[in-house]
């Protein structure tokens, strides 16, 4: 009986290493050894910045968006072709794409979309935290915003209502069917911001954009113009108390409905992620694709097996935990503090370099003047060079003063003689002008005079003649009758 309990024990123990044995092998593929990698707090609130105090509304549509990130690059090029149309027109037009509800509700947002499709990285990055964990991300967002409220951030919001339920900060429209972006910086409207290695992400919109300027310059918020509701828009919404986002049907959804209405109305439902809006983009994490059956490698696996291909088996991933991951980013920040610290020790050492040969200089010309000083007295011969210098400076001053004065003289005369020319032929040009005028005249009165006297020699020529014409046929009429008579 003994050597019969014995021998089934040892089958056992044959048939429990032969059954264990795949599993060991799989654990020695580096693709399986690949563990969840957690998105930290800083890096969630850095991704969320921008974001984090849009109104719920829009905020919900932006989310699901991000886990669709093809649809929303292809969805800003339609934009940017069709700029023209309105809001509502827009959307109405692009229902055929077949695209996701809440890309097609921010068609009538095109400074979003464009900051989307432009910053895609990031809108990855947000997808895939959003689908990871979204209970974290909704905490994330409640987290920022108690930070600006703590901050007195929402003193300034003029087109948007801040209210708290349960603890819960919930933004929404003053007026109800209009949706205003708000335009804020992330380095400014939270305060104090606690994680220094993560700054939060800024965005620089373009100036072809309109921004409304609030009325006081103290406000910490710009707006873009309204976008009137008139289109399928109201149709999601947060459930803050059990942090994830719920969704009805997105038709006839043109009218405003509150956040409660939507979370509790019949047709209400946890919102669900559709892997063919998906377009096949890969996910980041493993979970992930498994959760959704998608048979395209994860971005992390694809990484690992790149490594495992170049270096082989023996190669082991970079980070298995998220406390390796703390402690990489720990010694990169310490390097970073190393060689910061060796930077100011050099910069030290130069200013101390500099400083030694200032002072070496300035020793070493303190040390020239008091050699001036004390120098011994000059000899009897420089003494009396100088005295003879000092005597025939006055003598030289003297004779160049005098050669100096009659050089001035005589250009003085020089400078004056035209002068004197040029006054004495002015002042002699009205006389002459004075006779030329007399003479002028006398000659006219002479030539007049002339005119005159040859005009009455003319006229009495004239008279003459015609006296002798008149006496003529008196004189030859006798004599003819006498001729006649004879």
């Amino acid at each position: 009986m003994n050597s019969i309990k014995q021998g089934t024990l040892i089958l056992l123990v044959a048939l429990s290493q032969l059954l264990l044995a795949p599993s060991a092998l799989a654990l020695n593929d580096p693709a399986e050894r690949i563990e969840e990698i957690q998105f930290s707090e800083a890096e969630l609130a850095q991704v969320l910045a921008p974001i984090a105090l849009y109104p719920d509304s829009l905020l919900t549509h932006i989310l699901i968006a991000s886990t669709y990130p093809l649809e929303v690059v292809q969805a800003n090029r339609w934009r940017n072709k069709y700029q023209a149309l309105e809001a509502e027109a827009a959307v109405k037009r692009a229902e055929d794409k077949g695209w996701d509800p809440s890309i097609l509700a921010l068609l009538a947002f095109p400074t979003v979309l464009e900051k989307l499709s432009d910053d895609l990285d990031w809108t990855q990055k947000l997808g895939d935290a959003f689908l990871q964990d979204e209970a974290r991300v909704l905490a994330s967002i409640q987290t920022l915003r108690q930070q600006a409220d703590n901050a007195n951030t929402f003193d300034d919001m003029d087109n948007m209502k801040v209210t708290k339920v349960n603890q819960q900060i919930i933004i929404e429209p003053v007026q109800k069917e209009i949706v205003y972006v708000p335009v804020y910086d992330t380095r400014v409207v939270y305060g104090h911001w606690r994680w220094y290695n993560y700054p939060p992400v800024y965005w620089v919109y373009p100036p072809r954009y309109p921004v409304h300027y609030p009325s006081h310059y103290s406000s910490r918020f710009y707006w873009h113009s309204g976008i009137h509701i008139s289109f399928n828009y109201y149709f999601s919404a947060f459930h803050w108390h059990k942090r994830h986002i719920v969704v009805t049907h997105h038709h006839s959804a043109n009218r405003y409905r509150s956040h409660k209405r939507i979370v509790t109305s019949s047709g209400a439902q946890r919102w669900n992620h559709k892997p063919a809006h998906r377009r096949g983009v890969a996910y980041r994490s493993t979970s992930v694709k498994q959760r959704y059956h998608s048979h395209r490698p994860s971005t992390l696996q694809t990484k690992q097996l790149r490594s495992v291909e170049r270096h082989g088996n023996s190669a082991k991933p970079k980070h298995y935990s998220t406390a390796q991951v703390k402690q990489s980013r720990e010694q990169r920040f310490s390097q970073k503090l190393a060689k910061a610290q060796h930077s100011n020790i050099n910069n030290s050492q130069h200013k101390g370099v500099k400083q030694g040969a200032k002072e070496s200089r300035q020793q070493r010309n303190n040390n020239h003047q008091r050699d001036m000083r004390h120098q011994p007295d000059k000899s009897h011969q420089q003494y009396k060079s100088t005295q003879r210098e000092r005597s025939q400076q006055p003598y030289k001053s003297t004779q160049r003063e005098r050669s100096q004065q009659q050089y001035k003289s005589t250009q003085r005369e020089k400078s004056q003689q035209p002068y004197k020319s040029t006054q004495r032929e002015r002042s002699q040009q009205p006389e002459r002008s004075k006779q030329k005028s007399k003479n002028t005249q006398q000659s006219r009165q002479r030539a007049s005079d002339q005119k005159k006297d040859y005009r009455q020699q003319q006229a009495k020529s004239q008279q003459r003649s015609q006296s002798a014409q008149a006496r003529s046929p008196q004189r030859s009429q006798p004599s003819r009758t006498k001729q006649r008579d004879h």
